[in-house]
Parts: C-alpha cells; structure tokens; sequence
C-alpha cells in the first residue's frame, strides 16, 4: 500500500505531530507499506533512515517550522523591547494575526497543494493521510484530495480547529463561519478520521452531527527513544521539578504551578531550610513570559528555562528530575501527550489541573506516583 502523509510538521521538528506521525510512518514502513511524507521545509528531504521518503516544501510567507526545532530560545516567539523597530514589529505581528487563515501556516496552503496533487500524480497513492495541528494540514488534504484518484483521504485530528477557543487559531471573529464551513467540509467528505481523545470524539459528534463510531480515538503514542541512565548528582543538587510542554496564557498557564512553587519554598524553609528546588521549563513560554518576570525574587531565582531542545535533552531531563510536571490543559477535548511519556518515565507526576474533567485525570487514574491538584481549591 501506498500512502502520502501530509503533515506541516515532520522530524526533527519538536512537536507532538512530528513525534507522532514520524512514529507511525517509520512502523507503516516496517510493514512492508510504501510511505511518502510531505512536510514544511526544516530538514533534509529524501529517504530517511527509517525508509520513509520525506518531501519538504517551504511555506511562501513564513517558515514557522523553524521555530519549533532544537536551538529555540524560550521566550522567542515573542518580540521583546521598546524602541520604534519592536513597537512596529509587535504591529505588524499583531496585524497578520488578525487577517491570517486558517492560521500562521497559511503560506504552505498552495505549494503544499501543488506538489501533493503532483506526488499523486507520479506515485498513485492509496491513501493520503492529513495531520492537525497546524488546520493547514487538512485544507491541503481537502484541496488535493478531489485530483488524487483512486485514493482515499484519512484526516488526524490532533487539536479541535473550529472549536478551539485557545489558542485561536486565528481571528474567530472574522473568520468564525468559515472555519465551521470549511471545518465541517473536511470531516464530511474524507473517507476515515481519527482524533485522540473520547471527549474530542463526543465534541465532534455533537457538533459536526456525526456518528460517534465514524471517529475512531486513536490516543497520543508512546515514541520515546531508548532511556538514557540518570546522570550523578550530588548529595545536596535541589529538588528538581521539570516542565515539558508549551505554554498559553489562556491555555495551560503556569500560574498555579508558580503560586505552588512559592508554598513547597515556604513549606520547606520552615522544614528543611537548607533544601533548595529548581523548577525547570522545556519548552516555549509565548505570552506567560510576564508571569515569570512577576514572580517574587525567591521564586523567579529557582525557575530555569531552556526553550526548544533536542528530545534527546528533554528525554535526560525526565529521567533525572525528582517530579515530573503537567499543566492541564483549559479544554476537556486535548490530552496532553508528554502525560503519556511522563508515565513511561516513571518518575512521581505532580498533575495541576483546572478542570473536573480535564483529560489527564483519567489518564493518571492508576498511576500510583501521581498527585493532583485543582487550581479552584489550591
């Protein structure tokens, strides 16, 4: 069989698409299937070491898959300083947000629609495979999809696009109605769909008036590489709690896990007074940049931030940290995946969430190393 996997992200991008579907393609492989991915260009295409041939097209307007590889500060998607330059700098960025569609990888739209429906041409795929987030993804798919003959269209839902309050994709008051049209175009017309979650199944069957068993869940993957040994530490290295994730302001902020910060140093001052915590985040920051720098000096002193690094990094990381940290996301339709990686790890999990339904509680619901805290009682 042969299959085309259309995906704005591919490896080495960091990103949970990436690691899924590189996973996937590289198993699809093993099987003895032919598999073609078509991705953003932030690589080197051709065949991969997994066989997998990779084809890369660059997004016309921005190459947003570069800021999700290994090497990204912090704190970089967010232009910083006062003079005239940033000020015109935070306009503009403010002014292509509010027009863009379907979301900052519009640009990829065309080139990603032409040379899908030419791959088609020179290869006959049996099945095209489209992967969100970034929505781009499925626009090509729906776009390529009437001149891929012979073939049927696959759609991997990864995050809601119409439905998702935040982060919005792009601005909903503009655009609204047309991402319900087109949204509700794309899971009409393709042949088979996929989202992650139970609860994102329920939101799209009630939404889309679809057959819930037309959705099929097919949950974050577990694709770490092989474990590395802990490192050595000395008798009196800190306390280390590690982040991994992205965060949002409106999202997954990190200001209940700072405000807990605060207590465990207050906590321990009076208890074990020499014992000091380091909280690390991997990762980036986008717009909760503030809420570190409005942090008390005591607590901003224990925060580390390493931004965008290699999994191989963030792998070692995991394995050394005392407490592995997850920030429920503000949306009972999205898993995160690293809680499915943190628990391979197999480190104590301390699970902050707001909601009484968020997702990662089910998930954690036999792990015996796994505390939760709701932001409403702490």
């Amino acid at each position: 069989m042969k299959l085309l996997i259309v995906s704005y992200s591919y490896t080495p991008a960091l990103t949970p698409r990436a690691f899924r579907w590189s996973a996937v393609a590289g198993e699809l492989v093993r099987r003895g299937h032919e598999v073609h991915v078509l991705c953003a260009a932030a690589g080197a295409a051709g065949r991969d070491a997994d066989g997998v041939v990779v084809h890369r097209v660059r997004d016309w307007l921005l190459d947003g898959a570069a800021r999700v590889s290994a090497g990204t500060p912090a704190a970089a998607a967010t232009p910083t300083g006062h003079g005239w330059r940033a000020l015109l700098r935070r306009g503009v960025r403010a002014l292509w947000r509010a027009l863009y569609w379907p979301d900052f990888a519009c640009g990829w739209v065309i080139p990603a629609t032409r040379a899908a429906r030419a791959l088609h041409g020179e290869h006959r795929y049996d099945w095209i495979v489209s992967v969100s987030h970034p929505f781009t993804g499925h626009l090509v798919g729906l776009l390529a999809a009437p001149h891929a003959h012979g073939a049927r269209w696959f759609v991997d839902i990864g995050d809601p696009f119409h439905l998702m309050e935040e982060p919005a994709p792009n601005n909903r008051r503009l655009y609204r109605w047309l991402n319900r049209a087109v949204e509700a175009r794309v899971v009409t017309v393709a042949d088979a769909l996929s989202v992650t979650t139970e609860s994102t199944q329920h939101l799209y069957a009630t939404h889309f008036g679809l057959p819930a068993a037309r959705l099929v869940v097919v949950p974050p993957l577990l694709s770490l590489p092989s474990a590395p040994l802990p490192s050595l530490r000395a008798a009196d290295a800190p306390l280390s709690l590690v982040f991994v994730g992205t965060l949002y302001r409106k999202l997954r902020s990190p200001r209940f896990l700072l405000a807990c910060l605060a207590a465990l140093q207050g906590a321990l001052s009076e208890t074990h007074p020499h014992r000091r915590v380091e909280l690390h985040f991997y990762g980036a920051l986008n717009d909760c940049a503030d809420e570190f720098a409005a942090c008390e000096p005591g607590v901003r002193d224990a925060l580390v931030t390493h931004g965008m690094v290699s999994r191989a990094k963030v792998l070692q990381a995991m394995v050394d940290a005392d407490v592995l940290v997850n920030i429920g996301n503000d949306s009972e339709a999205q898993l995160a995946s690293k809680v499915i990686e943190y628990m391979a790890v197999g480190k104590p999990i301390l699970n902050l969430v707001s909601l009484a339904r968020d997702t990662s509680v089910a998930a954690l619901a036999a792990y015996p190393a796994a505390l939760t805290l709701a932001r409403d009682v702490g």
